[in-house]
């Protein structure tokens, strides 16, 4: 097959490797482990090479990689996980029920030294079921495949060639596009509105002070993880390593963000949950949800307009819609139902469709509505996409129909959502948001995200004219100091409720404190947060409407000072993050990020930056 080929081509490659392993006969001894199921001391050889592996969006990172160039380090990857997902296909297929699914994958997930046992299990268990019915819906139709199974285990690595997953919406009742507006500032002394935007707190009730930060667990710090073995104990106010916030920090960060008296609303840009993805229940997220939303009603007197993270559901990152009709026991219903109950009280009149699909649009004033999008309808790892794939919830094409009243009301939008559309979102459904933002763009006046626990921005452009930036996502950072960075908090300064009004953000601050400083100081000294940057002033920019910020960026791909400035800030100035730098792949990486609108289309960053050597 496929990857013996591979392997052989690695051996070759590698054939000064100091490793003891035995590059041709790995492919068929991998092959017959699988089969036999009795363990190969050879392969699990082989994977006790790995550096880390972490499930927070962290590829695998193996030794053998060391060398390789990055088309040979996806095709490798993509050839081990074709390889097992086909074995857990042939049990399905076998007949092999879900309790036996889960104790052969434990076994081999042990065998091959990908997790501990606990975390191996857990993970399985949880998602089993889910598996197995998608599966059985799919064998009546359209079986699934390894390689589809890995396009969206693995994605963007590897990749889905099906025309299942290939769809285009029909949006021609939407109308030709409006001329496009150039941004304005607004007249001296207007009326402005100041946001805080919460996102991905991760609140962690498990988390132990001087405990053990350095585990081989997905998240570490936790009272189940014993004590510090020739390591640092975790921090009272939280930890630098893959370790999410202490109860008490969240507190703080809530009487912190309070003393901003003069906020006109609250946006919270998802993931309440910490990353003990092994341990979660279903009970224990909506103890845990209800903690967060109570006591984000007793911090503050304006509204609050909150959307889901992925890590809100058990198992996570798992949405399902009404119109899959699912049963109870594996849909999102109970997530559904609980939003509703936290969020009517500030988002009256909102409960159809966020039952319907975890989204809503509500008017802040008639001149400003906010959309809350659910974008775990295009995360990848929502594993319910294998099972409804065009426009998952009709969350599209009722956004485009929410923009299009708002366009016809002459009123201006803010979308908010976890997921940026440029990270983590499968390529079809952002092709299709990229072509409603267009549509919109004089409409749609600002995006926030989280999900990538940094502090940044990235631009859409103009399809028929490439040097035009036509609109612009915010990322907001991180409560949670996983990984490498400091809690942080952002506040928007926005053009204000006034006739006329533009509503686009005029400049952005970010409050923050070091957990090092903070942790030296101790439970009885509180942490000093303190404003990080306010964008304009830091980077010389008039504004941060889109052409300004696309200026900015080209100035970044030839100015590395200003680009490492750019790094600090992304960091939120984490000190093992500044300690480790950014190397030449890492900067255009950023600069891409930036650069890129829709997951897997790299056009920009290759007109723009140089190439890799």
């Amino acid at each position: 097959m496929k990857l013996i080929g591979l392997l052989l081509a690695v051996a070759s490659l590698r054939g000064g490797s100091a490793t003891s392993i035995d590059w041709a006969s790995l492919g068929p001894r991998i092959e017959a482990m699988a089969t036999t199921g009795e363990v190969d001391e050879h392969v699990t050889d082989f994977f006790r090479l790995k550096h880390t592996f972490k499930p927070n969006g962290k590829p695998i990172e193996l030794q053998i990689f060391d060398g390789m160039s990055e088309k040979q380090k996806i095709e490798l990857t993509c050839a081990f996980c074709d390889l097992g997902a086909a074995q857990f296909l042939s049990w399905f297929n076998a007949g092999d029920s879900p309790a036996v699914i889960v104790d052969k994958g434990v076994n081999l997930c042990l065998d091959l030294n990908v997790q501990t046992e606990r975390v191996c299990r857990g993970v399985l268990e949880m998602f089993v079921d889910m598996f197995y019915y998608i599966l059985t819906e799919r064998n009546s139709t359209e079986p699934v495949t390894a390689a589809e199974a890995c396009g969206f285990l693995v994605f963007p690595t590897c990749w889905v060639d099906n025309p299942r997953y290939q769809w285009t919406l029909d949006l021609d009742f939407l109308g030709p596009k409006p001329t496009p507006e150039t941004p304005q500032l607004p007249p001296a002394g207007s009326p402005v509105l100041k946001v805080l935007q919460l996102t991905d707190i991760h609140v962690d009730p498990n988390y132990s002070v001087g405990g053990n930060g350095d585990c081989d667990e997905p998240t570490c710090c936790r009272v189940d993880q014993g004590a510090p073995v020739n390591s640092t104990p975790a921090g009272y106010w939280g930890d630098y390593r893959d370790c999410d916030l202490p109860v008490h920090s969240f507190i703080n960060l809530l009487e912190q963000t309070s003393t901003h008296s003069d906020l006109a609303y609250v946006i919270f840009t998802g993931d309440i949950i910490d990353h003990g993805v092994w341990a979660t229940t279903t009970q224990y997220n909506i103890d845990l949800i209800n903690f967060f939303y109570d006591q984000l009603k007793s911090s503050y007197n304006v509204p609050v307009l909150p959307i889901f993270g992925n890590h809100e559901p058990h198992p996570l990152n798992v949405f399902t819609s009404e119109e899959m009709n699912v049963p109870p026991e594996i849909s999102s219903d109970w997530l559904y139902e609980l939003a509703v109950a936290q969020w009517e009280a500030w988002l009256p009149g909102q409960s159809a469709n966020i039952l319907k699909g975890g989204y809503y649009a509500y008017e802040v004033n008639p001149g400003l509505k906010v959309i809350g999008l659910n974008t775990m309808f295009c995360y990848p790892y929502n594993f319910w996409l294998m099972h409804t794939t065009f426009d998952p919830a009709g969350e599209l094409i009722w956004l485009a129909n929410e923009l299009l009243a708002s366009e016809q009301a002459n009123q201006k939008v803010h979308l908010l959502s976890h997921i940026p559309g440029n990270s983590d979102c499968y390529y079809v459904w952002g092709k299709e948001f990229r072509r409603i933002v267009d549509r919109f763009e004089n409409t749609i006046v600002g995006q926030f995200h989280g999900h990538t626990h940094n502090d940044h921005f990235h631009l859409f452009f103009d399809p028929t004219d490439s040097s035009r930036a036509s609109g612009i996502g915010f990322v907001g950072g991180s409560g949670t100091s996983y990984s490498n960075v400091n809690p942080n908090y952002r506040i928007y300064h926005i053009d204000g409720a006034y006739d006329g009004s533009s509503y686009r953000v005029l400049d952005h601050e970010t409050w923050y404190y070091n957990l090092t400083e903070a942790n030296l100081g101790g439970e009885t000294v509180p942490p000093n947060w303190q404003k990080l940057y306010t964008f304009t002033e830091s980077f010389g920019v008039a504004s941060v409407f889109p052409q300004d910020m696309y200026d900015l960026t080209l100035r970044m791909i030839n100015d590395t000072q200003l680009f490492q400035l750019y790094y600090s800030y992304y960091v939120k100035i984490g000190d093992p993050s500044l300690e480790e730098g950014c190397d030449e792949a890492c900067v255009r990486k950023l600069l891409c990020k930036i650069l890129t609108s829709v997951e897997t289309d790299y056009t920009m960053c290759d007109q723009l930056l140089p190439p890799l050597p």
